[in-house]
């Protein structure tokens, strides 16, 4: 059971709703591109993307430090309008025609409303603004430098510096509950889970990172495994060569599983943060079983079919 989320349903439905009123409040017709934004990432909507970390982290920090539900809502709903305005940040950054400048203005607003919390919950002379700002430029260092270097290999926590916002949550928890001396082992630990979380995803997204030939941590493992420089090329076929003959997602699900061991070493115990990234590392592992069985199944006749088909 994933009791990391059902443990939270209730409060997720909460704060979901309480991001919609706010939205609603914002000037036309702004308040409609903005409820239709949120949709998409909305946990109770069906079909939208689940950012679990973004949504859930303010509630798995009550492992460590106790707040009231009151002050825990607060920093989820300040963490969804995080998520959203960086997201917008993300579509115009990857956009080559111009598509979402009208998200420019939302997304100013969805800014005011996460200071506008930050402000209630942490006083100018708070040592949270100076986390805060360090957040932003990990960010801007993360999503402007990974297609220049190997952060895979190099410093695998940059490659959870594209999310660093996301963790004024923790960080702000722990200022709450006068335990700033967990902030470097806490932040170490939620980095690990997004650094696991990102490698689920390109492994899902590397079709597409090739293409656009944005930075993937399964490609670049390949790369590495092959030997290529920089300036080879990485085809298609030899992906799928090593991702569905060569079971090069045993090496990389290894790579999750060490993460893992990490984690669950660290002195703070975050319980409900460990069994979410067990559940990033089952899933790398049944991906990498389910493409050997099928492998078996298919070799006797199908298997070019198989290739061609599997993504």
């Amino acid at each position: 059971m994933k009791t990391w989320l059902t443990k939270h349903e209730m409060s997720l439905g909460r704060v979901f709703k309480a991001v919609t009123e706010r939205v609603r409040q914002y000037p036309a017709p702004l308040d409609q591109l903005g409820l239709s934004y949120a949709a998409k990432f909305d946990v109770g909507q069906e079909g939208s993307s689940k950012n679990y970390v973004c949504y859930l982290l303010p509630y798995w920090m009550e492992d460590v430090g106790e707040l009231p539900s009151e002050t825990q809502d607060k920093l989820a709903i300040a963490n969804i309008f995080i998520m959203l305005y960086y997201f917008i940040q993300d579509d115009i950054m990857d956009s080559s025609k111009g598509e979402h400048r009208e998200k420019l203005p939302l997304a100013n607003l969805f800014q005011l409303d996460y200071m506008a919390i930050y402000r209630e919950l942490f006083p100018a002379s708070s040592p949270f603004w100076n986390y805060f700002d360090t957040y932003v430029q990990e960010w801007a260092d993360s999503v402007t430098n990974e297609g220049s270097r190997d952060d895979f290999h190099g410093d695998k926590l940059r490659i959870a510096r594209k999310a660093s916002p996301v963790k004024n949550a923790s960080t702000g928890t722990l200022l709450l509950t006068g335990q700033a001396h967990f902030i470097p082992e806490v932040t170490a630990a939620v980095e690990l889970a997004l650094v696991t979380l990102q490698m689920l995803d390109d492994y899902a997204d590397w079709e597409e990172d090739l293409e656009e030939g944005s930075y993937n941590c399964l490609l670049a493992s390949i790369r590495r495994k092959l030997g290529l420089m920089p300036a080879d090329e990485l085809s298609v076929e030899a992906i799928k060569q090593q991702i569905f003959v060569l079971d090069h997602l045993d090496a990389y699900h290894e790579v999750a599983a060490a993460h893992h061991e990490e984690l669950i070493h660290k002195p703070a115990r975050m319980e409900q943060l460990y069994k979410f990234h067990h559940s990033l590392v089952h899933n790398l592992e049944n991906i990498a079983q389910e493409i050997k069985e099928q492998r078996k199944l298919l070799i006797s006749g199908g298997f070019f079919h198989f290739m061609s088909k599997s993504v």
